[in-house]
């Protein structure tokens, strides 16, 4: 099992990927950080700082840099949680739109390619679901 290049290979997409998006990302004044933390929201909303931190493996202060540059473009709103330290984030309406815009923008992309590649549905399945196990994995190796 050649274990060494599927990693190589997960990790060495990722400067292209972002590097294609990038066009996006400048129409809409973010950051790929800032995007995929808006899109984390947009995806498991409502939600909170410590919430989003967990999912995407980043750090609290971290996290609390993106948000106040999302809020501070308007694309959040924060309600106060049961807990007087607790914040809970959904989007605005324009936080809305502009992750609905972008989405598209990405999925259309995103299609491309896979069907230039000449990728089946199955291939994409099995490839999902072993992305997904080794990032429980890596996820579970983490927490210990």
């Amino acid at each position: 099992m050649n274990t060494k290049k599927l990693f190589d290979s997960l990790t060495g997409m990722y400067r292209p990927y972002v590097k294609l998006f990038q066009p996006i990302f400048e129409e809409y004044d973010l950051f790929s950080a800032q995007w995929l933390v808006l899109k984390d929201i947009a995806l498991n909303e409502p939600t909170t700082l410590v919430q989003i931190s967990k999912r995407r493996a980043i750090e609290k202060p971290t996290t609390r840099k993106i948000l106040k540059v999302l809020l501070d473009k308007s694309l959040l709103t924060i309600k106060q949680g049961n807990d007087k330290r607790e914040r809970i984030l959904t989007l605005s309406k324009s936080g809305t739109q502009l992750y609905e815009d972008m989405s598209k923008q990405f999925d259309r992309i995103q299609e491309d390619i896979v069907k230039r590649a000449g990728i089946t549905s199955k291939d994409v399945d099995t490839t999902i679901n072993t992305v997904l196990a080794l990032h429980e994995q890596l996820s579970n190796s983490e927490e210990e």
